[in-house]
C-alpha cells in the first residue's frame, strides 16, 4: 500500500515542534533561575543534533520509499519519478547499499549524486535551490562541530562565526544557536524553519 510523502513531512514537522516545546521550556527554566546557562547550552547541542538526525531520517525514508514504490507524491506516478525499478523489492537494500552497512545522506551533495542515478533529474531531491543547499552545508558544519569536536570541524565553525556579533553568548555552537540575529528568533529557530521548508520542497514536487 502506498503512502503519500506528505506523511513523512508531517512526521518531521511534529518532531521539530516537540523539540521547540523543549527549547521553550528550558529557556523558561533559565529565566526562573532553575537552570544554569551551561545546562541550557547543553540542551541546545542535543536539540540540534536531534534535529539533524530527524532530517536525515526524512531523506532516508523518502529515498527508500520512492525507490520501492511505497511512497508517492501528489500528482505524480511512481514511474514519472523513479528511473530505475529494482525487482524483487527484497533486493533493493543489497543493490543500493553495495556491501555498506548504511548510506550517508550528508553532505547533501551525496544525496543528490545518488538521487540522479535512480530518479529522473534527481527529483525530488534536486528540488531545492542554491540558498537551501548552502544552508544545509552551513548547518551540517555546525552539527559536526557539536558532534566531533575535531580541529577541522571547529575551524569550520570558527570561520562561520568569525564576523558575527554573538552578544553575550559563548562563541560555541550552542552559543551561536541560542543567539538572536533577529529580535525574536534564535538561530536554532531559524534553522528549524529552514529545514521544514526544505522538507516541504522534497515532499511536494510542486510547491
Amino acid at each position: 500500500m502506498q503512502e503519500n510523502a506528505e506523511i513523512l513531512l508531517n512526521e518531521f514537522r511534529s518532531r521539530v515542534e516537540k523539540k521547540e516545546l523543549t527549547r521553550t521550556k528550558i529557556e523558561n527554566l533559565f529565566v526562573d533561575n532553575s537552570l544554569d546557562e551551561s545546562d541550557v547550552l547543553t540542551v541546545y547541542d542535543g536539540l540540534f543534533l536531534g534535529l539533524f538526525t530527524d532530517f536525515e531520517q526524512l531523506l532516508e525514508e523518502l529515498f527508500w520509499g520512492l525507490l520501492g514504490g511505497k511512497i508517492t507524491i501528489d500528482g505524480h506516478k511512481i514511474n514519472e519519478i523513479r528511473k530505475v525499478k529494482i525487482s524483487p523489492r527484497s533486493e533493493i537494500n543489497s543493490v543500493i547499499l553495495g556491501g555498506q552497512r548504511y548510506l550517508d545522506w550528508l553532505p547533501y551533495e551525496k544525496t543528490i549524486e545518488r538521487a540522479k542515478i535512480f530518479f529522473h533529474d534527481g527529483v525530488p531531491f534536486t528540488n531545492i535551490d542554491s540558498d537551501q543547499k548552502n544552508n544545509l552545508r552551513y548547518y551540517h558544519r555546525i552539527r559536526n562541530a557539536i558532534a566531533h569536536k575535531s580541529p577541522k570541524s571547529q575551524a569550520y565553525f570558527n570561520k562561520i562565526i568569525q564576523n558575527l556579533p554573538l552578544l553575550s553568548s559563548p562563541r560555541t555552537p550552542a552559543g551561536y544557536l541560542r543567539s538572536k540575529p533577529r529580535r525574536q528568533e534564535t538561530q536554532y529557530e531559524i534553522a528549524s524553519a529552514q529545514l521544514i521548508q526544505i522538507a516541504l520542497n522534497l515532499c511536494r514536487i510542486n510547491v
